[in-house]
């Protein structure tokens, strides 16, 4: 066998445990998620779901752009770009998945014009927070790692538990799109950056960077999700206490529009000042 051919088996076979390790993580079957088909959410949980989950969906375009500024390699960022494209709106009727989930988020209650202004868990926060960390200041293959593995592998098994949730909860297909859609477009895009994965795995600490940005991201949706659960029972609370009572507050948690307005994200320029000149 050839030295290319036993490389590419030897990468296929670390990203087949991979994928392994990924489905069983607590990030991707956490109890809310594994408890949708024998425990029904109701619409209401939904709302307070979505206004949760809204910002993940408006930042991950920004995380992938920012990954492929640092791909070392014309083909590397070439099957960025095509998720991009997706993600733009180009298999999704020229909406950007951002637009789309806001249609579910008016389904489920929120109004027109206030999605951004919801009071976010500290989790949901962290969680973003978290992927601009990753994606500017980890090496290229973590962030890879997280945005591949972490996110385009997990959210297909993800998505089908809340789509479960979802009509459970008397949702109408053409509300939930955002959510069947990604079940069929992170199909590919898992297999499409699998195939960016396969050229760098070739030693122990490239698999060790791509596996670890994985977790990372996985762990930090693990408690994106405990965020979210425990959202939804303080919402619930608050709802059903008779007037004159107080419930867990939202006081000091920010928005997504404040945190818009606070965060300046961008690439950084890093210049070796201990290389000195030949010339």
């Amino acid at each position: 066998m050839s030295f290319a051919l036993e490389h590419e088996r030897e990468a296929r076979e670390f990203l087949a445990e991979l994928r392994r390790e990924i489905s069983t993580h607590a990030g991707v079957g956490h109890s809310i998620l594994g408890r949708m088909k024998t425990d029904p959410r109701s619409r209401f949980d939904f709302m307070v779901l979505a206004g949760q989950h809204f910002p993940l969906v408006g930042n991950f375009t920004r995380y992938m752009e920012l990954l492929l500024l640092r791909a070392p390699s014309s083909e590397a960022k070439c099957w960025l770009a095509k998720v991009l494209v997706d993600e733009y709106g180009e298999r999704s009727e020229g909406q950007d998945h951002a637009e789309h989930y806001q249609k579910f988020m008016h389904a489920a209650g929120h109004t027109p014009g206030q999605e951004d202004n919801v009071p976010l868990h500290p989790e949901v926060v962290n969680f973003i927070r978290e992927h601009y960390r990753i994606c500017i200041e980890e090496p290229f293959l973590v962030g890879l790692g997280a945005l591949g593995p972490g996110h385009e592998w997990s959210i297909p098994a993800m998505f089908e538990l809340a789509v479960a949730g979802l009509r459970k909860a008397g949702f109408a297909e053409k509300e939930i799109e955002y959510w069947t859609m990604h079940m069929d477009q992170d199909q590919d895009h898992g297999a499409w950056l699998e195939e960016a994965l396969v050229g760098y795995c070739a030693t122990p600490e490239q698999r060790s960077q791509i596996r670890r940005g994985a977790l990372l991201s996985l762990d930090a949706r693990e408690r994106f999700w405990w965020g979210v659960t425990d959202k939804i029972v303080s919402e619930a609370t608050r709802k059903n206490l008779p007037p004159g009572h107080s419930a867990a507050s939202s006081e000091g948690q920010i928005t997504l529009r404040q945190l818009r307005a606070k965060w300046r994200i961008e690439p950084k320029l890093i210049e070796d000042t201990t290389q000195e000149s030949t010339s």
